[in-house]
């Protein structure tokens, strides 16, 4: 949901190109001076969207159903961006715009796609022209005695937007990806499949991990050792930090992993594997496994001032009230228990680390 699909980031470009094409284009239209501002910026909102829809055409041609649906709408939106001056514009205006919101979420909702950034981005796009659209264009009678049409005005655009981002959260969660199950988890970009020798490289580095940091399975000796734990001691895991790790910025040594992370159980900290951290934020570190070994950067991480932390972020990349938003900077744990995620996994699989505590 963080991220940009790659095969939609053309789609991107070709709206970010519509966009000062769109601004020229409005000012050669004759009668563009009769029509209010309002109008005028929803019409290059919908021109931004149908590049964008158009753009992604391309990328989709094996999807006959899904590119025939872009150009529909490419299509309609650039249209109506230039017939400001019709009748029945901002109805049918209107209409295709929450025709496509609406349409959208049931598209995700039937998983033929994943939520990403361009369409997030391009949904609210389409929201904001909503809102404009709905404003009562200059010549139009206006339904002032209508308490239906300011009704929509002012409630109408906001719950869909509520709509659409509660629905586009609650797939994206209830269909994780077992190496991006850490919502706000941004991957370091590696080629798609491991070559042999990346595939070398990461069992080497997870030997000599995993060989390194077993002492610890004694939380006694990690302690000496100079690890703390950090965060509530009442969730099921937590990370133990080294601080002079940190501060000599070791970067992927075995031998010095900035951090341990343990399961909390009833016999005590049980040592569940290690965390390699760098120093700064986007400052990802070395990939000899290449998909492998991908580092990830926590970003939009929600504190409480009551020290709950939580990454059910919305997709507006926004904390509830009363919590506030930091970032991480890169890691990469390796997981030296069963995890189904693979032993260099974002996070450890829930049903994993139940199934450890359980065992303790």
């Amino acid at each position: 949901m963080f991220e940009i699909a790659p095969d939609h980031a053309i789609g991107l470009f070709a709206g970010l190109l519509a966009l000062p094409i769109a601004l020229i284009a409005l000012r050669l239209i004759p009668a563009r001076r009769s029509v209010p501002g309002t109008a005028q910026a929803a019409a290059v909102l919908m021109a931004l969207s149908g590049a964008i829809h158009l753009g992604l055409v391309t990328t989709h041609l094996e999807e006959p159903v899904t590119a025939a649906l872009f150009v529909m709408n490419g299509v309609a939106y650039l249209g109506l961006s230039v017939l400001l001056t019709w009748r029945w514009w901002r109805l049918a205006s209107a209409a295709l715009l929450t025709a496509t919101v609406l349409g959208y979420l049931v598209y995700i909702a039937l998983r033929f796609d994943t939520p990403d950034q361009v369409a997030l981005s391009t949904k609210l796009i389409e929201l904001a022209a909503l809102g404009l659209v709905l404003v009562p264009v200059r010549g139009e009678s206006r339904p002032r005695d209508r308490a239906w049409y300011w009704a929509t005005l002012a409630a109408g655009v906001p719950l869909l937007t509520v709509l659409m981002g509660s629905t586009v959260w609650l797939v994206d969660l209830a269909n994780p990806d077992a190496q991006h199950v850490h919502a706000g988890a941004v991957l370091q970009a590696t080629n798609e499949v491991a070559t042999p020798e990346q595939t070398v490289a990461a069992a080497q580095l997870y030997a000599e991990t995993k060989a390194a940091i077993l002492p610890y399975q004694d939380w006694h000796k990690a302690w000496a050792a100079g690890y703390r734990p950090g965060g509530p001691s009442n969730m099921p895991s937590q990370h133990w930090m080294n601080e002079a790790y940190e501060k000599a910025g070791y970067v992927m040594d075995p031998q010095r992993p900035q951090g341990l992370v343990y399961a909390n159980t009833r016999r005590g900290p049980l040592l569940l594997g290690a965390m390699f951290q760098m120093q700064h934020l986007d400052q990802f570190g070395p990939d000899p496994g290449g998909p492998l070994t991908a580092w990830h950067q926590h970003e939009n991480i929600c504190f409480t001032p009551f020290g709950f932390e939580f990454s059910l972020m919305t997709p507006f990349a926004i904390c509830p009230l009363g919590a506030i938003d930091i970032s991480a900077s890169p890691m990469l744990h390796v997981w030296i228990v069963d995890n189904p995620g693979g032993p260099f996994a974002v996070d450890i699989d829930p049903a994993a680390l139940a199934a450890v505590r359980a065992r303790a």
